[in-house]
């Protein structure tokens, strides 16, 4: 798509992500595989998460890895446990728009506790590509954003983003409540500029 920044390079505001954990409890290990610079990750690593894992195709952000993130090795059980002896407990990212249709369902069946992604409102349309996944799999919770600049200049985007929540565990508060929830988290404020990527 023309216009576009090269692999949906759209970093998300430490806002957006503080708005998650405020709402979620995300503990244990956690994978970001489409992490840029680090934005969210670098939230995730000041919460409740023991290890935050990150991950981008583009190897120029020295992530630990740099691996597509629909690559099979990068779900690989054997991977991981060489690692640190289990598979992720969240996958948390805001993917790149052309490839969450693959990638959610990916990290549904690979994480252990919970997936959190950062979507398009509309991404809960049942399309070809994601309707059969949503009717099995409907989010445990949607909190709903005010419109996000991802430039840092401002200038919000024009559509509307919602954290995409699946609480696997059912139990334990994870996400404090245990049945489907809608939260619209209201514009309090002008929106700060971009957190600082990781040094």
């Amino acid at each position: 798509m023309s216009g576009r920044r090269i692999n949906d390079f759209y970093p998300t505001p430490a806002w957006g992500t503080e708005r998650l954990l405020a709402r979620c409890l995300i503990d244990g290990v956690v994978l970001e595989p489409c992490a840029g610079d680090g934005r969210i990750a670098n939230v995730l690593k000041n919460s409740s998460a023991r290890k935050v894992y990150t991950n981008d195709i583009d190897a120029k952000y020295g992530c630990c890895g740099a691996i597509d993130a629909l690559h099979p090795h990068l779900w690989d059980a054997g991977f991981w446990s060489s690692l640190v002896g289990q598979l992720p407990d969240w996958v948390i990212s805001n993917p790149p728009f052309s490839i969450a249709d693959r990638l959610v369902p990916l990290a549904f069946q690979h994480a252990q506790s919970g997936v959190a992604m950062l979507l398009r409102i509309s991404w809960l349309e049942p399309t070809k590509a994601r309707a059969e996944f949503l009717a099995a799999h409907p989010p445990t919770m949607l909190i709903v954003l005010p419109r996000i600049s991802f430039t840092g200049d401002g200038k919000s985007d024009n559509v509307t983003c919602a954290w995409f929540v699946w609480d696997k565990q059912h139990q334990g508060n994870l996400c404090q409540q245990v049945h489907q929830e809608i939260i619209i988290e209201p514009h309090r404020a002008p929106q700060p500029a971009l957190a600082e990527a990781a040094p």
